[in-house]
């Protein structure tokens, strides 16, 4: 991808962080306001972070929040490798989220994830894996 040249429509979105210390996790969450449109949860597993959830609302997909949501977790984290399970997530534990609310397919996510340089690398415990080598 290439570098931002100037603010976008996603930057009118406060990005702030919540960080769970005991569980050696982070939330990347996106705002409207009083809204919560996006978030993006981090674990840091021993020797790489595993994102568990990216999600965007669904009257909010389309604008690139899950892009700025990666880009954070990748520039943020640059000597980090990262993984995730590729698979589409339903969100059904926020109240002001529909209930439901699927994902994209597996296959289109495998691809997105694929132009952040995340490539299939199933083991014993997630046959969808992917990761971002540092």
């Amino acid at each position: 991808m290439p570098p931002s040249t100037g603010p976008t429509a996603t930057d009118a979105y406060a990005l702030t962080r919540r960080n769970d210390e005991e569980a050696n996790e982070t939330w990347l969450l996106l705002h409207d306001e009083d809204r919560l449109i996006a978030f993006a949860d981090i674990v840091a597993r021993g020797h790489e972070l595993w994102i568990t959830d990216i999600a965007v609302h669904p009257g909010y997909r389309g604008r690139g929040l899950a892009s700025r949501l990666l880009h954070a977790v990748i520039h943020e984290n640059p000597g980090a490798d990262i993984a995730l399970a590729c698979c589409a997530i339903t969100v059904d534990d926020l109240g002001e989220w529909p209930s439901g609310a699927a994902g994209l397919p597996t296959d289109v996510l495998a691809a997105w994830y694929g132009r952040y340089g995340f490539r299939p690398d199933p083991d014993e415990d997630a046959a969808d894996r992917m990761a971002r080598p540092a």
